[in-house]
């Protein structure tokens, strides 16, 4: 934090409008559900209402639930993506300035990069993240590895890197959390000024420290998440989704990041809610994502530990928040995360978010709830991006109802297609805004086409996962962490259709179940994904000329960084 300027000049570099983005999603919200019931209140809910028969009066009621939670996430997706395009050149102009700004000569605090790693070690990642122009920086592997391959790659690293740290937690207990907590709470407590967390696979630009410290010098926060972009494709997966990643971070963190509002900074290392300071109210909540975030000693030590749970950055999120902690996002300085390897490691990944944000809510809905240092807009915010997670699990249960329950109970409806059309404006809005930005950025339209087409594929597989997810967190199943798996071997037919056949079986009986009660076509386009999604475990197969030459660049790459012997640097931007 600035020694020697203001809390009002600190905060007023900061880009920040005011709450504009959930007002107005709330407002074509209301016009478009009374239009939406109007439209079907006659023919299908009044017999209803009227027949007074509670088990049919309820279903509707739950449908309805998922009616305005599918249109409200629509709208919001293109909100979102409006808000951004509207203010991303001011954001960005404001953060160019504060960037441009020297540190002062006297001020130079000590920054620890906290590598954490559980069999997934990558050397070359760890090696680029350390080649920082800031030399007040420290390298600190926080090791819960309990593979002795990955052990050994640790143990060689370390060799030939002699100022590099390691500390190492071979209970894993607590996962990543608790990783960084027993250093944090451990040998580390007091040994730094400020940290960041880099997850196994995470480049950093060779500035990423020295702009980081610029944000806290010049302004008021306790932490700072960075722009990210998805990148070191090494097969043809890789390669075709992960520029959807590219879109959603900025477009969706520039947003937050501006309109949160700001926090009087807290003047004692321990406070309680109900001391926060509310300078200017928020209409959403800005969090930091778990990796590439730089958060100060004096923020982690008001908040005393990393939350034990999945959620770890959300819940870390809402702790500092709740102090009068201010975070922000920085889309100006970027980090490179690889994105995952194979459709098998993308589903890990939906997965653990589903579980992990449900078990959040769970914990943290009443505190929530009752905090007075959150506006409205700022609880429906953090609703709204915890929910996102599992939205496909509710848009599953509306097709049941609408498909089979609805049929079975002969409930009058309109049409089965009238009551899929929310599920899919919530669908199609994402996809849309992907569309209109790749657009923009030059892709060509049949490029982006066919892009669309494998994504409504890929994402459309997801139902078994998320359903069986949903459950298991609604009957209080503990949430897991689950490591992303950063590599893979040559797959066949019969490990990719082993992988999924429980996403194949599901499909298939939900298709057979719904065309037998509703005899209605959309109801294989919704579910066919399921039944063909798997064929793109094969992708990660093939190879461009392109992902090839990565390919082979990361491997030499790595095997110099365990020796110490690397002297080229990656293109943190590909």
């Amino acid at each position: 934090m600035a020694q020697n300027s203001t809390t009002t000049d600190r905060h007023s570099l900061i880009f920040r409008t005011k709450p504009t983005v959930y007002p107005l999603i709330l407002i074509i919200w209301v016009i478009l559900m009374i239009f939406y019931e109007w439209y079907v209140f006659k023919d299908s809910y009044h017999p209803i209402w009227e027949s007074k028969i509670r088990w049919d009066i309820l279903l509707v009621l739950v449908n309805q639930i998922f009616v305005g939670l599918f249109f409200f996430y629509g709208i919001g997706n293109l909100v979102f993506a409006f808000r951004y395009r509207h203010i991303k050149k001011r954001e960005a102009q404001a953060e160019q300035r504060v960037l441009k700004m020297p540190l002062p000569d006297d001020w130079r605090p000590k920054v620890q990069l906290l590598y954490t790693t559980y069999n997934d070690f990558i050397p070359y990642a760890l090696q680029q993240c350390m080649e920082q122009n800031y030399e007040n920086t420290e390298t600190v592997i926080l090791d819960n590895s309990n593979n002795p391959e990955y052990i050994a790659m640790v143990d060689q690293f370390v060799k030939n890197h002699p100022g590099v740290k390691l500390v190492r937690d071979s209970n894993n207990k607590h996962a990543k959390a608790g990783n960084l907590n027993n250093y944090l709470n451990g040998v580390g407590k007091g040994t730094y000024d400020y940290f960041v967390i880099l997850d196994s696979d995470e480049l950093l630009e060779e500035h990423f420290v020295e702009k980081c410290l610029k944000m806290f010098y010049y302004s008021d926060i306790g932490i700072l998440q960075c722009n990210h972009v998805s990148g070191q494709n090494h097969n043809a997966f890789m390669k075709t989704f992960s520029r959807s990643g590219n879109i959603f971070w900025p477009v969706q963190n520039v947003v937050r990041s501006a309109e949160s509002g700001w926090y009087q900074q807290p003047d004692t290392m321990k406070r309680n809610a109900s001391e926060v300071q509310v300078v200017h109210k928020g209409g959403t909540l800005c969090f930091e994502l778990g990796h590439g975030v730089m958060i100060s000693k004096a923020c982690f030590e008001s908040i005393g530990s990393i939350p034990h749970m999945v959620a770890e950055d959300l819940c870390t999120s809402v702790e500092a928040l709740s102090r009068g902690w201010n975070i922000k996002f920085a889309s100006q300085i970027y980090g490179n995360e690889a994105f995952p390897v194979t459709l098998t490691a993308l589903v890990v990944r939906a997965q653990k978010f589903c579980g992990a944000n449900l078990e959040f809510l769970r914990v943290y809905h009443k505190r929530l709830f009752h905090s007075k240092a959150l506006s409205f807009y700022q609880k429906l915010d953090i609703l709204s991006f915890t929910l996102s997670a599992p939205i496909g699990a509710f848009q599953y249960l509306s097709l049941i109802l609408t498909g089979v329950v609805f049929p079975v109970m002969h409930l009058p409806m309109i049409s089965q297609f009238d009551f899929l059309i929310p599920a899919m404006i919530c669908y199609a809005s994402q996809a849309l805004v992907d569309t209109i930005f790749q657009l923009m950025r030059g892709v060509k339209i049949w490029s982006v086409v066919l892009y669309e087409i494998q994504s409504a594929i890929v994402y459309g597989s997801y139902y078994f996962v998320l359903v069986m997810t949903t459950i298991f967190s609604l009957l209080k199943r503990p949430a897991k962490f689950v490591v992303t798996p950063k590599t893979h071997g040559k797959i066949t037919w019969a490990y990719a259709l082993h992988a999924h056949y429980r996403s194949i079986i599901f499909s298939v009986i939900t298709i057979v179940v719904c065309w037998h009660f509703s005899d209605s076509p959309w109801i294989l386009l919704t579910f066919l994904p399921g039944c063909i999604g798997f064929l793109f475990e094969l992708q990660a197969n093939f190879q461009t000329k392109e992902t090839k030459a990565t390919n082979a660049l990361l491997r030499r790459e790595s095997k110099l960084a365990l020796v110490g012997d690397r002297n080229y640097r990656l293109d943190w931007r590909a």
